[in-house]
């Protein structure tokens, strides 16, 4: 299980823009757009152990 940084409300904002980003993006895009913003994240986080247990967490439960 990952840490909890963020508030409730400021995941569900964080939810929103993603969607609304999504919803932006043609659909033959997403993956591609998605593939960008991890590895944006990952920049930012500046942290590879944080990076794969994020990348762990995103791949659980999945089926």
């Amino acid at each position: 299980m990952l840490p909890k940084r963020l508030d409730t409300p400021s995941l569900e904002d964080a939810y929103d823009q993603l969607a609304e980003a999504l919803d932006a993006v043609p659909p033959d895009r997403r993956v591609l757009f998605l593939a960008k913003l991890a590895l944006a994240l990952a920049n930012l986080l500046d942290d590879r152990a944080e990076f794969t247990a994020a990348l762990e967490a995103a791949r659980r439960d999945l089926d």
